[in-house]
């Protein structure tokens, strides 16, 4: 199965955690429930690790790479924290389309960074995703 199954259905099951997320948080804090999701995650993780076999901790060691995922990790974290605590203080009609935006930055820096080619379609589409996440937070 390619890419584009795998990211739809990540696009569906994200939006659904937000909307459960903020339920769960009418009850619970949003640091309990950042420990359960994560701890959910990495039993995912593992999960998917034991499925794969040995190869799944292939390059892991003192290198460029694992120092680019210690450094993605510590990222996630901070973005993954203060989007439950952003979810749990305002209305997720407002939260998560601001949060969605995080990829017109993930966009922007695959033109910079990673060399991915700019076209005008993909420029057309940052404008256009600003300008509905500037409508939906109206």
């Amino acid at each position: 199965m390619g890419y584009l199954p795998w990211a739809l259905f990540a696009m569906v099951t994200y939006g659904l955690t937000a909307v459960l997320l903020k339920l769960a948080f009418r009850g619970i804090s949003p640091a309990l429930g950042l420990v359960v999701a994560n701890v959910a995650v990495v039993s995912a993780g593992l999960g998917w690790m034991a499925v794969v076999g040995s190869g799944a901790a292939r390059g892991l060691g003192a290198n460029a790479a694992t120092g680019w995922l210690g450094l993605a990790a510590l990222v996630l974290a901070a973005s993954i924290l203060s989007y439950y605590k952003a979810l749990s203080l305002g209305p997720a009609s407002v939260v998560v389309p601001i949060f969605a935006l995080s990829m017109t930055i993930a966009v922007v820096l695959g033109f910079v960074v990673l060399g991915e080619p700019v076209k005008p379609e993909r420029l057309a589409g940052i404008g256009f995703a600003v300008l509905a996440i500037f409508l939906l937070t109206r």
